[in-house]
């Protein structure tokens, strides 16, 4: 606690009362004088997703929409709408042309937008720049094409290839040059991204999004999985296989056993990521055609009924965390089914938590952290749905192990799965935006249910309640 000024020197006619009181006044006048700069996301969730630009829209205060338009622009001026151009920062777009309206998506510098109109136009000091029926932007956000090298590289556009360090803490370079500024060091557990450059990886050189580069020898790159689920439409039930295994066939008992020929062994043996049709379990085993397998060398896809509340013409998502499996249903109607990786349940801080949620947000990709404590980081992980404040499904390029627990509380997807799942949930996200943001635009979206229905007195959603921040309810 501070302590109060010398008597003998404080004012006799000051009282600490009134001085508080013109403080509180004094701060009250001059947030009432501020013009509106970015509006405080009404959804927690992004926030916690990390989809919003880190220390807000800096480029879209009150002072940069005074003044005239950007001096970039072709001829000096804007051209004639309609005009593509690229955003210079990162920032929000809103529904309407005003800094109160709801936010409907993120851009990223680098990102992309088709401008069709102006308000009130380009020319003016403050104007908007209106992209179609997606929202708006301030136009001096905006630069003219084609977007420069030094801004791609985390733009929505950009594709990486990804690897972990090696060999301790390694350096990032300003240059590709081991004698050029180190820029900073990456820890070993991180899990990075780069952006391809063949010629310069002939040189042993990896390059950073940001600019940096990394030497070859410092990092073994991922080779992601192939892995892709099931679309044949098909609404029985079938097992995923979880590993190279051999079927049991039947045994005659009137048939003296014989040890089966190589042949014979190659002719029954399944490999990880078959999927085999299910007709019916029996002591510990699933029988399949041709014989049966132990009930742990596989997961089993089952028909799910679409809950109370979701609607026919709904999409939705079911995640079974006993089975590892994901289903994706057009109502009734299971459009695809594939294996996940969810959550480690033996940790509480890496559980995938049980409810039904609604995707709030999706982005081409998007760089994952773990908490304070935690030096868990995957960056620019692709194809990122969130549904339940940080949680999300995506796209895993560190692993191949589907079908087990294995992240930090994400739903773990295929790169291929999770790209087809990005595609098929709405809202659609226009070309070249890094994020679109659902509920808090009011965009139509897509219904995620997590249960685990293995656990004792579990009862499936029936009713489902309004959304708030991407949660609906929890179990």
């Amino acid at each position: 606690m501070e302590a109060d000024p010398d008597p003998a020197v404080r004012p006799a006619s000051v009282s600490r009362l009134p001085l508080l009181a013109s403080v509180f006044l004094l701060v009250a006048l001059i947030a009432l004088a501020r013009p509106a700069t970015a509006q405080a996301p009404a959804d927690r969730a992004l926030q916690n997703a990390g989809l919003l630009p880190e220390g807000g829209e800096k480029s879209f205060t009150f002072d940069d929409f005074s003044g005239p338009p950007p001096r970039d622009w072709l001829a000096g001026n804007p051209p004639p709408p309609p005009f593509a151009a690229w955003s210079m920062t990162a920032g929000y777009v809103r529904r309407e042309p005003k800094l109160a309206s709801r936010l409907t998506g993120v851009l990223q510098r680098g990102d992309t937008v088709n401008v069709t109109a102006c308000v009130p136009d380009c020319k003016a000091a403050k104007a908007w720049a209106i992209l179609g029926a997606d929202g708006a932007v301030p136009l001096r956000a905006l630069r003219a094409l084609p977007v420069p090298p030094e801004a791609y590289g985390s733009s929505a556009a950009a594709r990486y290839e990804y690897g972990r360090p090696v060999g301790g803490a390694p350096q990032v370079f300003a240059a590709a040059n081991a004698k050029s500024k180190v820029l900073r060091k990456e820890k070993s557990d991180f899990r990075l991204a780069f952006v391809p450059n063949p010629l310069m990886a002939q040189r042993g050189w990896l390059q950073r999004p940001d600019g940096g580069w990394m030497r070859s020898k410092d990092i073994k790159l991922f080779t992601p999985s192939k892995f892709e689920g099931v679309h044949d439409g098909n609404q029985q039930a079938f097992v995923f296989v979880r590993r190279k295994a051999v079927l049991q066939v039947p045994r005659d008992p009137k048939v003296k056993a014989t040890k089966p020929t190589p042949e014979q062994l190659l002719a029954r043996t399944v490999q990880r990521y078959d999927h085999l049709p299910l007709l019916g379990e029996k002591n510990g085993r699933v029988l399949v055609p041709g014989g049966s397998l132990a009930a742990g060398v596989v997961r089993i896809v089952r028909p799910v009924p679409r809950p109370h509340g979701i609607a026919a013409t709904d999409r939705w998502v079911h995640v079974d965390l006993h089975e590892q499996v994901l289903t994706a249903y057009e109502g009734d109607q299971r459009v695809l089914a594939t294996l996940i990786s969810s959550g480690k349940s033996d940790k509480k801080s890496h559980m995938t938590h049980e409810g039904t949620f609604k995707v709030y947000a999706k982005s081409v990709h998007t760089s994952m952290r773990g908490k304070p404590w935690d030096d868990y980081y995957a960056e620019e992980v692709p194809w990122t749905m969130h549904y339940d404040d940080g949680r999300a499904l995506h796209g895993a390029y560190w692993h191949d192990q589907f079908g087990i627990e294995k992240s930090h509380g994400c739903v773990n997807l295929s790169p291929s799965d999770a790209a087809w799942l990005f595609q098929w949930i709405p809202p659609k996200l226009p070309d070249g935006w890094h994020s679109i943001l659902a509920v808090s635009g009011k965009l139509a979206t897509a219904w995620v249910v997590v249960e685990d229905p293995s656990k004792p007195g579990h009862k499936p959603a029936r009713k489902l309640a309004a959304v708030e921040h991407g949660r609906v309810a929890k179990r």
